[in-house]
């Protein structure tokens, strides 16, 4: 094979030196084969790498009973593996901003998963369906996990400024740190706008819903089925 493969490179540099418009067509040849070896070297890399992505775009600011705890997040979230290797999803984060002003952004960390089944039968409101503290976790390859995050702030046991609700327009950040990289990676950024109407229902006890009807959280619905997820619409 060797010998062949030489005897072939020689007639082919021979003929290009004689025939000068066949040293084009001899260069096209090659470029072919060898753009589709690195487009499977691409290939087999991504599958042999751990490709995790996070979905999301809810927020669900559940019922505070007990006021002192502050304002929390509960964010319904989908993870996936795009690669066929495993790994583990280290940290996530949100960061929150009002009406653009980013000098007063504030960051929220993960505090607890909720049992989001056991939350909608509780009547929506945070008892003894958190599992403290939330922890890394295993995303296997090609594979999918739905999540309820409850978010709290990050620099609270610093006295850091918690979060005050007020009408505006909320910008979210959602981050993650995984083993496939050293830094913290922004995933998605998504809007809400909170109205004076959300703030007094929050205020009389009840859980508020802030839904992003763009994005379809398929994991997400099917970890719930049977069980009610979004408030039933009010008939007149």
């Amino acid at each position: 094979m060797a010998a062949v493969g030489a005897t072939a490179t020689i007639l082919a540099i021979a003929a290009a030196l004689a025939w000068p418009m066949l040293a084009s067509w001899l260069a096209l040849a090659m470029s072919v084969p060898a753009l589709a070896m690195a487009y499977l070297a691409l290939v087999k890399a991504r599958m042999l790498e751990f490709c995790p992505e996070v979905l999301g775009g809810d927020v669900i600011l559940p019922r505070n009973q007990r006021p002192q705890d502050g304002v929390r997040l509960l964010l319904p979230l989908q993870f996936s593996n795009a690669g066929y290797a495993d790994g583990v999803v280290e940290w996530i984060a949100v960061r929150v901003t009002v009406d653009g002003r980013t000098d007063a952004s504030l960051l929220l960390g993960p505090v607890a998963e909720v049992d989001m089944q056991r939350f909608i039968q509780a009547k929506r409101q945070l008892e003894e369906n958190t599992i403290e503290p939330f922890t890394r976790f295993v995303l296997e390859g090609r594979r999918s996990l739905a999540k309820f995050v409850l978010f709290d702030h990050a620099e609270k046991r610093r006295r850091g400024e918690p979060l005050l609700l007020r009408p505006g327009r909320y910008r979210f950040e959602l981050f993650i740190k995984a083993t496939h990289s050293r830094q913290p990676k922004l995933e998605r950024t998504f809007e809400h706008v909170i109205e004076q109407k959300h703030l007094e229902d929050y205020c009389a006890g009840a859980s508020v819903y802030l839904i992003n009807y763009d994005i379809s959280l398929h994991g997400v619905r099917r970890s719930l089925a049977g069980a009610e997820w979004l408030p039933r619409a009010r008939s007149d």
